[in-house]
């Protein structure tokens, strides 16, 4: 065992990505590239030394994101095939041990880098791997099956793979190398034994489109509220909700004075900050003279919309002495579901008296408060 041993990690980031239509290791990965999450696992390693990342045509975006990296790191090209790349990145390295590891592995884990360098310092070679779960077949050239070899034997094989440094340089010397595709092949082939250690599952590599993570739904809340008060005047209609309620006032207003709707629409825009009701449809334009406030709420919901968000529920009171609300709540709640696309049972309307306290208690004027919850959704890895 070698006392005050050192360890180069060498990251394989040279291929050329030809399966997947785009350089996999610049894949956004929830905020980070592939190529940076493998390159944060040995840099947070505390085992890990040193690090070699060896490049190909990806270098320049490569040398941005070592920035990043807080141990000693330096870029290398890469060669025509895998074990070559391998062999550049290992002449820079003078460290006692090296574990080499494919970037396009970005899940590994801190338990499985231990594991294969551990093992490696007893051994002089190790690498991670996972029982084969499916059957395996062994086909001709014709591509009929051969046989069917016993899965209880078989490893799938994973990175990193650690190794004495003088002991890898001595196999490569030792054997020819262009067609493997590992490097504890190259190490078996000169007759090292190299002993496998627990893998994990996870530490899949990407080299396909299926092998990217499944997009999850990303959800954004909010939550508004709106209030709104119009005066009660003689030989106006009174509107609520897009109801009209028998009584001999109405609400005084620029548009039909629709106070729940307003506090609604109010509502709505508060929760996607999109300011209110009086900037979206002002009080000095014509054309919105006796306007409809149900069309108005119609209007609102498109806006939403184009902003990508939705009204999920509603929760509105009415502040009102007279007259008796109760049996046009039931239309109120169509009319407001009906205008947002939602299900009514996601609108909540309630009517309420204040004890002939206030303005509303004296009847002078009616008030609506209202609460809303508006959902964004969208998708990311």
């Amino acid at each position: 065992m070698i006392e005050n041993r050192t360890v180069a990690a060498i990251i394989v980031a040279a291929g050329s990505s030809t399966r997947m239509g785009f350089d996999k290791l610049m894949y956004d990965l929830d905020g980070q590239t592939v190529l940076e999450k493998s390159l944060q696992a040995f840099d947070m390693h505390p085992a890990i030394d040193e690090l070699v990342v060896v490049v190909g045509e990806n270098a320049e975006k490569a040398e941005l994101l070592i920035r990043k990296v807080h141990k000693p790191v330096r870029l290398v090209r890469g060669g025509a095939t895998r074990a070559l790349s391998v062999q550049n990145g290992l002449a820079e390295i003078k460290a006692d041990f090296v574990a080499v590891h494919d970037a396009a592995r970005p899940f590994v884990s801190q338990a499985v880098i231990t594991a294969a360098l551990n093992a490696a310092f007893r051994m002089g070679a190790a690498a991670p791997a996972v029982p084969v779960k499916d059957t395996v077949k062994v086909i001709g050239a014709d591509g009929m099956v051969k046989y069917t070899p016993d899965r209880s034997g078989l490893y799938a094989v994973q990175t990193p793979q650690c190794f004495r440094t003088d002991l890898y340089r001595k196999a490569l010397r030792a054997v020819s190398n262009g067609d493997v595709t590992d490097d504890c092949s190259i190490l078996e082939m000169a007759g090292v034994p190299v002993q496998l250690t627990q893998g994990d599952y996870a530490n899949h590599k990407i080299t396909t489109r299926e092998d990217l993570p499944a997009k999850r739904e990303e959800r954004q809340m909010r939550v508004g509220h709106g209030y709104d008060v119009h005066r009660l005047v003689e030989e106006r209609k009174l509107i609520l909700g897009g109801v009209e309620i028998p009584f001999e006032k109405g609400l005084l207003g620029h548009s039909d004075a629709d106070v729940l709707t307003h506090a609604v629409m109010d509502a709505l825009l508060g929760a996607a900050a999109l300011g209110d009701i009086g900037h979206l449809f002002p009080d000095n334009d014509p054309s919105y003279e006796g306007a409809d406030s149900i069309e108005l709420l119609k209007k609102v919901k498109e806006v939403l919309d184009e902003q990508g968000w939705r009204a999920e529920n509603l929760d509105a009171t009415i502040l009102c002495q007279a007259p008796k609300l109760a049996p046009h709540i039931a239309a109120m709640r169509e009319n407001l579901a009906g205008a947002l696309g939602l299900d009514v049972q996601a609108v909540s309307v309630k009517a309420t008296t204040e004890e002939k306290l206030g303005f509303t208690g004296a009847g002078e004027g009616i008030a609506a408060h209202c609460v809303c919850l508006l959902e964004r959704r969208g998708t990311r890895l």
